[in-house]
């Protein structure tokens, strides 16, 4: 039987209190000028690969595609996708190929918070959202989305490495 540790009460509270800040300020892109990736070109192509082969296409929720402003006036975009469950902490995980050489979109589900990052075909993020389940999410802090995206990126690039 696998022992699952409970995240504090306090991490709980800030994560609900940051997404209550987050949903009222402005819509923005957070915007890096380069961002070092962590995913070798090898780790790349077998991403795309299992994309490809064991993917599916989807179709994006425009309230994400809207807030991290890959579209406008919530425009329904078609992409293939791959999913995966971490199998030490049940986190969900998804990679998503973005048609027209949009690059990628990478979303993580963890307890009840949903991180979404929007990233160039190079994978230099361009934008970030998080917020609560059931909740409107809102656009990240540049800190909080470079400290997620390469957290995400390092995962990413570990699954390819064993699958």
């Amino acid at each position: 039987m696998r022992h699952r540790q409970s995240r504090p009460i306090s991490f709980i509270i800030f994560a609900a209190l940051s997404s209550v800040v987050l949903a009222a300020v402005p819509n923005f892109a957070v915007r890096a000028a380069a961002a070092e990736r962590s995913l070798s070109d090898a780790e790349i192509k077998k991403l795309n690969n299992l994309m490809a082969q064991q993917g599916k296409d989807v179709a994006i929720s425009p309230l994400i595609t809207d807030i991290v402003g890959l579209t406008q006036n919530e425009q329904t975009i078609t992409c293939r996708a791959f999913g995966a469950v971490d199998p030490n902490t049940d986190d969900i995980r998804h990679i998503y190929l973005l048609p027209a050489g949009k690059g990628y979109l990478i979303d993580y589900f963890h307890a009840d918070i949903v991180e979404v990052y929007w990233a160039d075909k190079d994978l230099a993020l361009i934008a970030a959202l998080s917020g609560v389940r059931g909740q409107k999410p809102g656009p990240a802090s540049f800190q909080q989305a470079q400290f997620g995206f390469s957290n995400e990126l390092a995962w990413w690039a570990k699954f390819a490495d064993t699958h």
